[in-house]
């Protein structure tokens, strides 16, 4: 599972917990319980989350946020105290108690209760039981809905990791040649972005290895005629960009004809899913059209996982672009658009870009990356 960030701007959070406060109202919910890490960072403003012990977050209905937490664990959730009140509880005591105790103080004495859609059984038995005031309900669709739609301040953090995520390409380019091995590429790239403050660790992947997605990176050479897909995140602020480019190594002539098709046939698939993007289009429809131009193209038993997920400040989020999803695409989205083509012992291609929904279509927040980074497969 790819990591998340410890804090988030707050003012962000402020925007989450305010938007979520209205959809309380309307649902008639008195509080929300936060148990996944990511919804812990979206609205309470810190990605601590429970081990063996419970830390968890809560937002009240009037717009209070509570963090719950063990004694010894207060500093590391002290990024939250621009956003909440902590309330801590000591090894001998019981934690779920201590939560009931944080809740009535903040005024939730009755009503509904809801919870997020990460939480173990055990938990959710012990909140239950020392909750009885309350009545609990899931709340994972109302969490969802203030996170699914980026806003200004989101769109705006965003883009700056965009920006710092093309970087990682730009340093890589030059490395790729005949003799490098996967792993000294990630190295070298791994310390150059750590000199400009970023922690990066790129999936590398070459010839026959690229031929199974998400691959690890491993100490293969790289040879004239294989095709290396870079995939690479970037979190900035808390916010993830996630882009994959395809190079090929060595002249034109060392790529076989049936990887340069496959490399056209996902480029064509992209630009064709990416031109379709607008509000109201299902994702199931984007994926279509993608998985059309790829199996026109021959290779449609090669397209074996979904177009692309919702990105954040977790790097697969809703919405996801998957047949069988309906859900329509809204202004303020913000996906990956990856179609791919593996064929087991020989190659794979991959080519991701991360595009903002808008009022009138989609915009290509990486555009800055170039998709075609070697010539030689055009």
């Amino acid at each position: 599972m790819a990591p998340i960030a410890s804090t988030i701007p707050p003012h962000v959070v402020r925007e989450h917990v305010l938007r979520l406060c209205e959809l309380m109202r309307e649902s008639e919910v008195a509080a929300v319980l936060l148990f996944d890490r990511a919804n812990m960072l979206a609205f309470a403003g810190t990605s601590h989350g429970p081990w063996d012990r419970l830390t968890c977050g809560a937002v009240t209905r009037d717009g209070q946020v509570l963090v719950v937490c063990p004694e010894f664990e207060r500093p590391a959730v002290a990024g939250a105290e621009a956003i909440a009140t902590i309330h801590t509880w000591r090894e001998h005591e019981d934690a779920y108690a201590r939560l009931a105790e944080a809740l009535r103080s903040a005024g939730v004495r009755g009503g509904v209760l809801g919870y997020d859609g990460r939480v173990w059984l055990e938990s959710y038995e012990r909140f239950r039981d020392a909750c009885a005031f309350l009545t609990p309900r899931p709340a994972g669709a109302l969490l969802r809905e203030v996170r699914v739609c980026k806003s200004r301040a989101e769109q705006a953090l965003l883009r700056a990791a965009q920006e710092r995520g093309v970087r990682v390409f730009e340093a890589l380019a030059p490395l790729m040649r005949p003799g490098a091995r996967e792993c000294d590429l990630h190295t070298a790239v791994a310390e150059r972005m750590r000199a400009e403050g970023l922690s990066v660790d790129p999936m590398i992947q070459s010839g026959p290895n690229a031929a199974v997605p998400h691959n690890a990176t491993g100490t293969r050479g790289l040879e004239a005629g294989d095709l290396v897909v870079v995939d690479s995140t970037v979190i900035v602020d808390g916010y993830y960009s996630d882009l994959t480019r395809t190079f090929a190594i060595g002249s034109a002539g060392a790529i076989s004809p049936r990887a340069r098709r496959a490399y056209r046939a996902v480029r064509d698939a992209q630009r064709a899913a990416i031109a379709a993007a607008r509000p109201g289009v299902a994702c199931e429809t984007l994926d279509a059209i993608a998985r059309r131009v790829i199996a026109e193209a021959g290779f449609g038993e090669h397209f074996t996982h979904r177009l692309g997920h919702g990105l954040g400040i977790e790097c697969h989020e809703p919405p996801y672009l998957v047949g069988g999803n309906r859900e329509p695409l809204r202004a303020g989205m913000y996906v990956t658009i990856e179609p791919g083509v593996y064929v087991p012992g020989e190659f794979g291609v991959r080519i991701e870009d991360d595009v903002l929904i808008t009022e009138n279509g989609c915009q290509v927040l990486s555009s800055a990356l170039a998709t075609d980074l070697s010539p030689e497969l055009d």
